[in-house]
């Protein structure tokens, strides 16, 4: 899917009602940025690939949906046409909305998480999104018959939302987090969850202070950067499942281990190695944390964004497996229509 693909005339009643669309799911999270070009493009799958559901392209702006499994869907308010394929060619466009509508990376944070896991949790996340955000979506666009069954990428979307059920709390719940998270960017996700932990779980230890709060967020992160995550792509609900257990279990001990810091009188922030130390030589010297600069890891800080983004002056593309499309060992022997990955970090 891509530059390749037909564009979508902009007269055409199918272009008329995806930018009606495009516009509701705006209008329900109020995103920070839109990066929609305004172009739709029809995806056709040549014979014998894989059929996808639709992508944005990051460095056109152009998204795309597939003129067999989305585009006739789309039928407009009203319509008799419905059922759970209608239901997915709508969370498709929810999908594609909350790709489009917030900043892939976040180079100048150093929580920012610029890794594959961090590529497969913005994917896991707009998976989220769109089934958290379904109904309210469907209702608020005219299509109130139509439903889900199951997501389309199920590993994903239950680790997903088991971590996310795992660190909610009363100071910060689901709600907080998602209208969070869809703001972006994405290279922030994990902080962002890290944040809810230090919120709902450490808010009597951790002091407010923008180091020390940092500092815990950072040490949270590693606990739920699973090695799996990319893999869960092709997955079944159970694969998720185990991951968030297994991310739990992480959690759990770090948690401990940052709130006996400070409970022992600790004044100064929680040891922790950011997981983009290249940023903090971007920060003013009175805004970092107490920790000791180390070299940055080969496997990590080096990564980017997946090769269909946008470069930019501070990116060096990688390419991961994450991003080729084909399902992962465990997956189902018929083919199955998914939705791409987005291709390189900014």
């Amino acid at each position: 899917m891509g530059g390749g693909d037909p564009i979508v005339s902009p007269e055409s009643a199918v272009h008329r009602e995806f930018a009606r669309l495009y516009a509701v799911a705006r209008r329900i999270a109020r995103p920070s940025v839109d990066r929609w070009s305004g172009v739709l493009r029809a995806a056709y799958t040549p014979p014998g690939e894989q059929q996808r559901w639709g992508a944005f392209d990051p460095a056109s702006g152009d998204i795309s949906l597939s003129a067999e499994l989305v585009l006739p869907y789309l039928t407009g308010p009203g319509s008799r046409v419905a059922g759970p394929a209608q239901g997915q060619a709508l969370a498709t466009v929810l999908h594609e909305a909350t790709h489009a509508g917030m900043e892939t990376d976040a180079p100048d944070e150093p929580n920012a998480v610029r890794t594959a896991e961090s590529l497969a949790l913005i994917e896991a996340f707009a998976e989220y999104r769109a089934v958290q955000q379904f109904e309210t979506f469907a209702a608020a666009a005219g299509y109130p018959e139509a439903y889900l069954t199951t997501p389309q990428y199920p590993g994903w979307y239950t680790a997903m939302d088991d971590l996310v059920r795992q660190v909610s709390g009363p100071v910060k719940d689901r709600a907080a987090f998602l209208n969070e998270a869809i703001q972006g960017p994405g290279a922030l996700h994990f902080d962002q969850l890290a944040d809810s932990v230090v919120k709902n779980r450490l808010t009597h230890d951790v002091p407010t202070t923008e180091n020390d709060q940092r500092a815990a967020r950072a040490a949270l992160i590693p606990a739920m950067t699973h090695r799996l995550w990319p893999s869960l792509r092709s997955r079944p609900a159970e694969s998720g499942l185990m991951v968030a257990n297994e991310i739990r279990q992480h959690l759990d001990a770090e948690v401990d281990k940052i709130r006996h810091h400070y409970r022992s009188t600790s004044r100064t922030p929680y040891p922790a190695d950011p997981p983009n130390p290249a940023a903090i030589q971007l920060r003013p010297a009175d805004a970092r944390t107490t920790q000791p600069e180390q070299a940055p890891s080969p496997s990590g800080v080096a990564m980017r964004f997946l090769d269909a983004q946008a470069p930019a002056s501070r990116a060096t593309s990688f390419r991961p497996t994450l991003a080729q499309g084909a399902r992962g060992a465990g997956s189902p022997t018929t083919p199955k229509a998914q939705r791409p990955t987005e291709r390189r970090w900014d």
